[in-house]
C-alpha cells in the first residue's frame, strides 16, 4: 500500500464517498480507528459495513500508529470468495434496508462454491455436549437460537468455539445463551441502526 490513507471522521462520511466512487474507483486505502480510539474517526466494523452496501470488500491491512491502521478496501470481483461472516453481515444489513444496488449485485452473483471455503469454515463448528446441554436447558434461548439465521447460528457458535481459553469460550458461550434469551444477536452481529439521510 503506497496510497496515503484517506481519514473518514463518520461512516456517514465514507458512505457518501462510496456512493460517490464505487462504481469508478478500483481501491481506496482507509485509515481504522482502533477500539480503544473509536472517536478519531471510523472503526472496522462501520467500515466494512458501508463497503459491503456498495459491493466492496476489505483487503491488506497495515498498522499505522497506536490509535490506527490502514485498509485497503477494493470492488469485489465476480469470483470473490465469500466468508459465512460477510454473508451474515449482508444478510443483516438487507435485513436494515441498506444494501445498495451495486451491493445486492456482487452478494446475488457470489456462487456456493466460492461461499464458506475458509478452512475454519469448512467444518460446521459443533458445542460440546455439555455446552449443549447448558444451552438446551435454557428453552426460550435454545428456541430464539434454533429459529435464528443458518449464517448467524454457525457465525455465533464459531465465535464460541474458536476462543483459545477455555474461560474465555465459557464466557462466550454465556453470553450467547444470554442473548439469546433476550431475542438478541450478539454483540458483534446486531445490526446496526439504519443512516438517517
Amino acid at each position: 500500500m503506497t496510497d496515503a490513507p484517506i481519514h473518514f471522521a463518520t461512516a456517514a462520511a465514507f458512505r457518501r464517498w462510496l456512493r460517490a466512487h464505487h462504481a469508478t474507483a478500483d481501491h481506496l486505502i482507509v485509515r481504522i480507528a482502533k477500539a480503544h480510539a473509536l472517536s478519531s474517526g471510523i472503526g472496522y466494523a462501520e467500515a466494512l459495513d458501508e463497503a459491503l452496501c456498495v459491493g466492496w470488500i476489505d483487503g491488506v491491512r497495515r498498522s499505522l500508529d497506536a490509535d490506527a491502521y490502514a485498509i485497503r478496501f477494493t470492488p469485489r470481483r465476480a469470483r470473490s470468495i465469500w466468508s459465512l461472516v460477510n454473508v451474515a453481515h449482508v444478510e443483516r444489513l438487507m435485513a436494515a434496508g441498506r444494501m445498495q444496488p451495486a451491493g445486492l449485485a456482487a452478494f446475488a452473483a457470489r456462487t456456493p462454491e466460492r461461499t464458506g471455503i475458509y478452512s475454519f469454515e469448512q467444518e460446521p463448528g459443533m458445542l460440546s455436549s455439555e455446552e449443549l446441554a447448558t444451552f438446551t436447558k435454557q428453552r426460550r434461548a435454545w428456541k430464539y437460537f434454533q429459529e435464528a439465521a443458518a449464517s448467524y447460528r454457525r457465525t455465533s457458535t464459531h465465535w464460541v468455539i474458536s476462543a483459545k481459553r477455555a474461560d474465555t469460550r465459557a464466557r462466550r458461550l454465556a453470553e450467547l445463551i444470554a442473548c439469546s434469551d433476550r431475542h438478541e444477536r450478539i454483540p458483534s452481529l446486531r445490526p446496526t441502526p439504519r443512516p438517517a439521510r
